[in-house]
């Protein structure tokens, strides 16, 4: 920033930065939340990891080799491990094929807190402004994930080891009051809003087994599923107080916004009379790992 510039100024554009972060840092983690289920909920997953295995080593249950069992052709599945998040999943699976199958997830998150609200205030340090946006913020998030498996093994679909090619488009909206003092000592709010939009597509492998009498109960296991895609966002933040910064102020507020580097992102901000507008776009990765689903086929 130039060296005539106003300390109010550039004290609301480094508190300014660590909003954009802080979202941006939020929309990673929402986007690819199915990545950091571990670290939520370690015994849930440890139990359930554990039984998986068993599962795995379990052998079919007794049955004659001459008798035929009608296998089930459609499936609908809860992911039981999301709920830890407040993130509900839903997938209807069907096969159409000895070896395939499609299926549709559809997940959502209603006006929920941040997750790992430790974690982001840790990044900050002791900054009490930006504890505050952290604790303020939430945020509704749906995704959509198309996806297509190919079973493997002896067993034909709907059940048993697969890999499956899969898509994903997320879509979040944000809110955060966040407060900061300059070195006027007037206390501020920036009224905060923003979308984040994100599409991506991967490859995952996964196990699944059907029980009972007419095999109507599956439990599901994605066992492992990267990805990488591209998101964008835009932000817009309001404050009254924005009229005493002069044409000067606000090409340097500008340049500091865009000038804050976040690796693999564009950053574009608009100064208004009271308002200032950023958009972002660049790319993410995730990873869906622990999902386990219990379901019923019919």
């Amino acid at each position: 920033m130039k060296s005539g510039t106003n300390p109010k100024v550039l004290c609301f554009c480094l508190n300014l930065g660590k909003i954009i972060f802080s979202l941006v840092l939020l929309s990673s983690l929402a986007l690819c939340i199915d990545n950091l289920k571990l670290l939520c909920m370690k015994k849930i997953i440890f139990a359930m990891f554990a039984g998986g295995l068993l599962l795995f080593s379990l052998p079919i249950l007794a049955q004659d080799k001459n008798e035929e069992v009608v296998r089930p052709k459609n499936i609908i599945k809860f992911n039981l491990s999301s709920v830890a998040l407040n993130h509900y999943s839903f997938q209807y699976e069907r096969a159409y094929a000895p070896r395939r199958s499609f299926a549709l997830g559809f997940g959502f998150s209603p006006n929920v807190s941040l997750p790992f609200k430790s974690t982001l205030s840790d990044a900050f340090g002791d900054n009490e402004d930006a504890a505050r946006a952290i604790e303020s913020t939430k945020f509704s998030k749906i995704t959509i994930t198309p996806e297509y498996r190919f079973y493997v093994g002896k067993n034909k679909a709907p059940s048993g080891f697969y890999v499956a090619l899969f898509a994903r488009y997320s879509h979040m909206k944000l809110s955060q009051d966040y407060t900061f003092t300059p070195n006027s000592g007037n206390l501020h709010t920036a009224k905060l809003t923003g979308n984040i939009n994100g599409v991506g597509a991967g490859v995952m492998i996964g196990s699944q087994w059907l029980f009972g009498k007419k095999k109507n109960i599956s439990f599901d296991w994605w066992i492992a599923g990267p990805f990488i895609g591209g998101m964008n966002g835009k932000f817009k933040g309001t404050d009254p107080d924005m009229n005493e910064l002069d044409a000067q102020d606000r090409a340097d507020l500008e340049s500091d916004i865009e000038g804050f580097d976040i690796p693999l992102w564009k950053v574009d901000a608009t100064i208004g009379a009271n308002t200032i507008d950023a958009k972002l776009k660049g790319t993410f990765f995730g990873f869906r790992t622990f999902g386990f689903c219990l379901g019923y086929a019919f």
